[in-house]
């Protein structure tokens, strides 16, 4: 059955003497556009909002299917959202946002609630949260399915339907927070610090945009340049971590110092006498840059905040994909089982992580051709950027 109303603004208390309501109660826990229910009915009438939390996705959904997951916001900025969103739509609404911090949330306890609120693919959801109503003792609820509104401007790889998976592919590429403003840095070149984890995709990005003009840096060609003989990290190196790691030539064996230090406290010991010369030799590149009259500046470097280089650059860019995809990548690259690619990936920062502090994010999950573009896109709305401070 079509529920009855709506109401919205917030909860609102029932003054002292008001009889208690007896309108529907409205679930709607799987689906945004409530719009459609909010102008077919009359107040007065109630509904529960489930908004989700980033721990728990409706059944029909897992946290670990959601398009970069790792773009979504903060549930505060959600609610906040929300609230405006139907203070917009439908102001006599009357409504309690509930955090949905398990899959099923408060719809398979509540005995006041009547309808429930899905979409064509969420049905199966709602039909899970009966289930679990019929098992705690409690009635069915109705379900009300809505019709999703197909989005005009979709491109290729974004979903027919209005979404937002699809509104976070749109973000990448463009500006997320404002640039660094650092004195101590040349507004000359532009310097941008790429980085992402293993499989990410960032050589392929790193190379689109020296295609484009950049001038590259690879941290990891100097990582390897400081440990040569002669090199400015070479003497001690050897010296602190013994003769067992050289090879007859008398280079360093890499692998043979690596099992010396991975997974213990001498790691920071390499990375305390080797990242300071790694930096001193990308000021350098970056010199060398700016005598070429190169305008802008990209170091490509896995480790550019573990190493503390974001001092270095004016914005950060990050190359993300998701998990079990990067495993594949690695496990493919690499040969190595997937137990092996786990624990490689279980070293690195995650992509949360990285992307907390990225002013610009890419992904490569599609295909090349679809990270072509968003390179391109964040390419044009870099100069863009640069091209208004000039003018300033």
């Amino acid at each position: 059955p079509r529920p009855r109303g709506a109401r919205a603004a917030g909860p609102r208390r029932r003054d002292a003497g008001e009889p208690e309501r007896t309108d529907p109660k409205i679930a709607e826990g799987f689906c945004l556009p409530l719009s459609v229910l909010l102008f077919h009915r009359s107040p007065p009438w109630s509904c529960r909002l489930f908004s989700e939390c980033p721990l728990a996705s409706p059944p029909s959904l897992r946290p670990a299917d959601k398009v970069l997951k790792e773009l979504i916001e903060p549930y505060e900025l959600r609610a906040a959202r929300l609230r405006e969103f139907l203070l917009d739509v439908k102001p006599c609404l009357q409504y309690d946002i509930v955090p949905l911090l398990d899959p099923y949330g408060p719809a398979i306890t509540d005995p006041e609630l009547q309808c429930l609120v899905v979409s064509e693919e969420t049905r199966k959801g709602g039909e899970a949260v009966n289930k679990k109503r019929l098992e705690n003792g409690l009635s069915e609820l109705a379900l009300y399915e809505i019709l999703l509104v197909k989005d005009p401007y979709r491109s290729e790889n974004e979903e027919e339907k209005i979404s937002s998976s699809s509104l976070r592919q749109r973000l990448l590429g463009t500006l997320l927070q404002p640039p660094r403003k650092d004195p101590a840095l040349p507004s000359r070149p532009y310097v941008i610090g790429l980085t992402g984890g293993t499989g990410s995709g960032k050589t392929s990005i790193a190379k689109y945009l020296e295609h484009l003009g950049a001038f590259l840096i690879d941290a990891d060609k100097l990582g390897h340049a400081v440990y040569v003989p002669g090199g400015p990290a070479y003497e001690q190196v050897v010296g602190t971590f013994g003769p067992e790691i050289l090879n007859e030539d008398g280079t360093i064996n890499r692998k043979v110092l690596g099992a010396k230090v991975f997974g213990n406290q001498r790691l920071k010991c390499l990375t305390d006498i080797v990242w300071p010369e790694i930096a001193q030799m990308v000021k350098k590149k970056i010199g060398e840059a700016d005598a070429l009259g190169k305008a802008v500046c990209v170091l490509d470097a896995a480790v550019l905040l573990e190493a503390g280089w974001k001092d270095m650059v004016h914005e950060v860019w990050t190359a993300i994909i998701p998990e079990e995809e990067a495993l594949k990548r690695i496990m493919d690259r690499d040969g190595l089982s997937e137990e092996a690619a786990q624990k490689r990936l279980q070293s690195q920062t995650t992509n949360s992580q990285r992307v907390e502090q990225s002013h610009v994010v890419l992904c490569t999950l599609w295909e090349p051709a679809v990270t072509r573009k968003q390179v391109e896109k964040a390419w044009a709305l870099l100069r863009e950027r640069m091209s208004q401070d000039q003018s300033q």
